[in-house]
């Protein structure tokens, strides 16, 4: 098991032990500080989610399997001397889950507080909306698709790639054609599904989407500088980079009210807009900082003033502070 394996590294001769990503947590030492951003999602906070889109044949059996799992991990989460949440959801995760309490946030920088006059100040682009995410369950990539073709005018650009592209292709495909109307469809139909049911779109096809797919640094400002605003429509977002980058270049950011992490970073009408998670609600907030650029402005220069906050200058005293709190 990999838990066997942490517990065969020897630190014996380290002073503070520090983890990150699962099962790392599991390590045993008295004084031991965990940077802490998930669970083992699947088994935690995504599991009924997971089981309503479909991933297990037998609901019941990873029902039971993920109760072992949190029985096992729970004396474990409980040596550990002090828990560093990468959000406030994350902590509450933490607290319902588990029952600890021994928590404070670490919040990560992007390149902003300092270096933030690194990125000039520009007014709300004209070009595509957005959406920079991995293509993964459930970063909703196909939420953004839906809402782009309830604006078929309105140009959109999808950044990055996932095992979900195929899936996400297919919907652009059924929608840019046609055959579904996306106001209609359910999050079953949409996101909280398996994506297996996805078919090769044919040669020849036109979409008002761009799948850009990895794209360099350089590229990316260039994207930033011309979109009117950038979505960030992900379910249960344990932090959310994109948005601090986003709000770093101005841009108002568009979240779902189930979003997690990222509701904490976005404030309704002062850093972007918050709605909740249909194609519909998605599209009209889009609609609406498309149409009114002075609102669009306004957002983003809150969200600018937003993102110098989270400097790797203030993450560095928190995590300090988390270091003090074992390193005695």
């Amino acid at each position: 098991m990999v838990r066997q394996a942490f517990d065969r590294v020897d630190t014996g001769d380290a002073e503070v032990v520090i983890s990150t990503q699962p099962p790392s947590f599991s390590h045993l030492h008295p004084r031991h500080l965990a940077l802490f951003f998930h669970h083992h999602r699947v088994y935690y906070d995504l599991e009924d989610v997971y089981v309503e889109a479909g991933f297990v044949e037998d609901p019941d059996a990873h029902r039971r399997a993920g109760a072992i799992i949190r029985e096992l991990d729970q004396p474990r989460l409980d040596a550990i001397g002090w828990f560093l949440a990468g959000s406030q959801t994350v902590a509450d995760r933490l607290a319902h889950f588990g029952g600890q309490t021994n928590v404070s946030l670490f919040h990560a920088g992007v390149g902003v507080g300092d270096d933030a006059e690194a990125v000039p100040e520009t007014p709300p682009g004209t070009g595509p909306v957005l959406s920079i995410s991995r293509m993964e369950f459930p970063k909703r990539s196909e939420l953004a698709v839906a809402a782009a073709h309830l604006l078929p005018h309105q140009p959109m650009s999808l950044v990055g790639t996932g095992s979900r592209e195929l899936w996400v292709r297919h919907l652009d495909h059924v929608m840019g054609t046609g055959r579904v109307d996306p106001a209609e469809m359910t999050p079953n139909e949409v996101w909280c599904n398996t994506g297996r049911e996805a078919q090769p779109v044919p040669d020849g096809f036109a979409s008002h989407v761009e799948f850009a797919g990895r794209v360099s640094d350089d590229d990316l400002e260039l994207r930033f500088r011309d979109a009117p605003c950038v979505l960030a429509v992900a379910h249960d977002e344990d932090y959310g980079l994109t948005a601090i980058e986003a709000m770093r270049h101005g841009r108002p950011v568009i979240v779902c009210r189930d979003g997690g992490g990222l509701t904490e970073l976005v404030v309704h009408e002062q850093t972007g807009l918050v709605v909740e998670p249909t194609p519909r609600a998605v599209a009209d907030a889009v609609q609406r900082l498309v149409a009114d650029r002075d609102l669009a402005a306004e957002l983003g220069r809150n969200g600018r003033a937003r993102a110098s906050e989270f400097s790797w200058a203030n993450a560095v005293e928190e995590f300090r502070a988390g270091l003090e709190k074992v390193d005695r």
